[in-house]
């Protein structure tokens, strides 16, 4: 079961699950930081609002 295991060549699993992991973490970080401050104010007060459906920056 060893040799089995050991000619699997498992260390490729890891490392292509670190990349794309970092794919998708660069790709949203990057949409976060371009997202215009109005939008993320208007997002932002979203919790506040009292009625449901309503936005303040209206």
């Amino acid at each position: 079961m060893s040799a089995l295991m050991s000619s699997l060549k498992l260390a490729f699993y890891p490392t292509v699950a670190m990349l794309i992991f970092l794919a998708v973490f660069i790709a949203i970080l990057w949409r976060v930081l371009r997202t215009p401050a109005s939008q993320a104010a208007r997002h932002a007060s979203i919790p506040l609002d009292d009625e449901p459906g309503s936005s303040s920056a209206h």
